[in-house]
């Protein structure tokens, strides 16, 4: 998206059902030093907005939530918040001191990237990259995303994203 899309069009919210607004709130409050805006009911459902991360959270009871898959039996953890962190290794031990549980940590993906899989999919293959990248800069290492997963409230997955990318890509600005 060109900038003047990003300017025109900002994501500002992401609203998710939850049976457990309080929960919710409080994880992100706790972990993510989020701030309660607004609280109360949404067409007769508690609902709670934060502000997290420069984005607004919203969580919407709903009696008829189904959980995911959580810790031991995700494995894609498709449904994912993912956030842009500078210093994943801090960042992992600052939310493990604030109670952070981690399912995923670098270095368990680092090991998983170097195992042989014996004619199981890989854990990741790419077969378009945009330019200005190719192969072969990705080979040498201009781009990557080192990566965490914490469990957050109802099986919601965090994913810390550390982003190494060059300057012609400029995907990621922020």
């Amino acid at each position: 998206m060109s900038q003047a899309n990003r300017e025109t069009y900002p994501l500002i919210e992401l609203s998710i059902g939850t049976p457990d607004v309080d929960a919710q709130e409080a994880f992100w409050v706790k972990l993510f030093d989020g701030k309660v805006i607004f609280r109360g009911q949404m067409m007769g459902l508690r609902f709670s907005r934060l502000i997290v991360c420069g984005a607004t959270l919203v969580f919407r009871e709903d009696p008829d939530f189904q959980l995911p898959p959580g810790p031991g039996d995700e494995r894609l953890y498709n449904n994912h918040i993912g956030l842009r962190v500078f210093d994943l290794d801090r960042s992992v031990a600052e939310l493990e001191s604030r109670g952070a549980e981690f399912v995923l940590k670098p270095e368990m993906v680092r090991e998983l990237l170097k195992q042989k899989n014996d004619g199981a999919p890989k854990i990741l293959e790419t077969d378009y990259i945009a330019p200005p990248l190719n192969a072969e800069r990705l080979a040498n290492g201009e781009y990557k995303i080192d990566v965490a997963i914490l469990v957050g409230p109802d099986n919601l997955w965090i994913e810390l994203n550390q982003i190494t990318e060059p300057e012609d890509t400029n995907w990621f600005p922020w």
